[in-house]
């Protein structure tokens, strides 16, 4: 006995009937994704090249504010030799104002000598007159 086959039914799936939303939008999806990708490179190149010079960008500034902060130092170096200039010159003009010749020839135009005498006078306390306590003397 020899079998017969089967007849075949076949029925579309759904997805792929005509006239469905998936059928209608598939075509401008598939545009729309073409569209994309026939850009992607160029945009990945330009992504790439934008982050370069962002971060070369970034290097030029921190460079920048190295070097400015390095003037910056020499320039208040330079100020501090010359304010340890100025001092020591000031140190300089002040012991020879009060040099023990200079005091001499200025008291001889006034007029003033050396004393020939000296009296050593001892002063004695004046005696509590008043009672109180002490370190308060607003409870007298």
């Amino acid at each position: 006995m020899i079998a017969t086959p089967r007849p075949y039914d076949f029925e579309a799936p759904l997805e792929r009937r005509a006239g469905t939303r998936a059928g209608r939008t598939a075509v401008l999806r598939r545009r729309a994704r073409s569209r994309r990708e026939r850009y992607a490179t160029l945009s990945r190149i330009f992504a790439a090249f934008v982050a370069f010079v962002l971060v070369v960008v970034l290097y030029l500034g921190l460079m920048a504010n190295v070097m400015r902060l390095n003037y910056e130092l020499a320039h208040l170096g330079r100020q501090k030799a010359q304010l340890l200039d100025a001092t020591a010159l000031a140190d300089d003009q002040i012991a020879a104002a009060e040099s023990d010749d200079r005091l001499r020839t200025f008291a001889r135009r006034l007029g003033m000598h050396e004393p020939t005498t000296f009296v050593a006078v001892t002063l004695q306390p004046d005696p509590p007159t008043e009672a109180h306590v002490a370190f308060l003397p607003w409870l007298k």
